[in-house]
């Protein structure tokens, strides 16, 4: 009988290459003291205040009592009554409000109400240390038992097909879940961020790694590659989009930065938390919620993490990235439901 773990697809055995190896290292090595950093954002569960809606009631002072009505008169017309005015909302600029409203906005986007034997389209721009930016575009299969497509000129003749989700090299069936992502696993998840949360934290890790304990810490890791996976190559319906968002920032270790950039440029806020070596800033637009990219950098590139363990959450030291100032950075141009590979929906 072979005991061995299953084989993971090509995305995440990298997404934990780094990781891992991280770990080891860090076993290796005695513990050296860390540098206090001065954090420029507010903790991602310091939510911030909005201010009450007031009525304002003109010709009223609390405790009077109403004025009487003027007796009718064939002249004259009925006074008006005096009309509610309500305070506008604050429009939030701490990185948990931002957060939050853009969660909130992503929630109310239509839903593609994608089926089973459909393709997740997504057109994208990738930039890194190590590569030139370039566009790629990805046919991933909905609900993982149909080859895919992916089509990159930095790739061997710039075509992959993308092997079904549910199979492994050797055609074994396997089972969705946060080893293996669907669209249609994602879908069926909860849509409540705290349940949710538990949900990640909780996840079975005994097929992702051997020989290495799991701690507290590698449990909140893998949770947020499990987002950060889920964002960054399978897409979500919108309730279960905005839950991951929130779920996210509730991640012990990671923050809310209020202002990251991806590949095309677009400012965004991001939640970053660490992935092995990599400081990794999940980025959404701050007014539709919508995915935008990802942006990661090496952390040997920057300043030591907190004391609270937090990741850094400032601008990365110069030099990093070869100069671009991140190791590889995406985002998301088109990202649409087709019915087979090859398909383009127009932008």
């Amino acid at each position: 009988m072979n005991n061995s773990p299953e084989l993971l697809p090509a995305d995440r055995q990298r997404f934990l290459k780094e990781h891992l190896m991280s770990e080891i290292a860090s076993e290796a090595k005695a513990p050296k003291p860390r540098r206090r950093l001065v954090w420029l954002v507010a903790s991602p569960l310091a939510v911030g205040a909005l201010a009450a809606v007031t009525l304002a009631i003109p010709g009223r002072h609390h405790g009077d009592s109403a004025p009487a009505a003027p007796a009718p008169s064939a002249s004259s017309a009925p006074s008006p009554s005096p009309t509610a005015t309500a305070t506008p909302l604050p429009e939030p600029t701490d990185p948990a409000g931002l957060l939050a409203r853009a969660a909130k906005a992503a929630a109310g986007s239509p839903d593609p109400g994608a089926k089973g034997a459909q393709f997740v389209y997504r057109r994208e721009i990738q930039d890194g240390a190590r590569e030139t930016k370039h566009e790629r575009k990805s046919w991933r299969s909905v609900d993982g038992r149909s080859q895919g497509l992916i089509l990159d000129p930095t790739m061997g003749g710039g075509r992959t097909d993308w092997p079904a989700t549910l199979s492994t090299a050797s055609g074994a069936p396997r089972t969705a879940g946060f080893s293996a992502p669907t669209y249609e696993f994602v879908a069926s998840l909860p849509t409540d961020p705290q349940q949710l949360l538990q949900q990640l934290l909780s996840a079975d890790r005994s097929k992702m790694v051997s020989g290495i304990p799991m701690t507290p810490k590698l449990y909140d890791q893998f949770a947020f590659g499990d987002v950060q996976m889920i964002f960054q190559n399978i897409a979500a319906p919108p309730a279960v989009a905005a839950a991951l968002m929130e779920a996210a920032a509730k991640i012990p270790g990671t923050a809310v930065v209020a202002d990251e950039t991806d590949a095309a440029g677009r400012h965004g806020v991001a939640v970053v938390g660490t992935n092995g070596t990599m400081r990794v800033a999940l980025i959404f637009d701050k007014t539709t919620g919508a995915f935008l990219g990802v942006r990661e950098v090496l952390l040997a590139d920057l300043p030591p993490a907190g004391p609270d363990g937090l990741p850094p959450a400032g601008t990365p030291s110069p030099g990093a990235g070869n100069g671009k100032g991140y190791d590889y950075a995406s985002a998301v141009l088109t990202s649409a439901v087709v019915d087979k590979p090859e398909v383009e929906p127009a932008d």
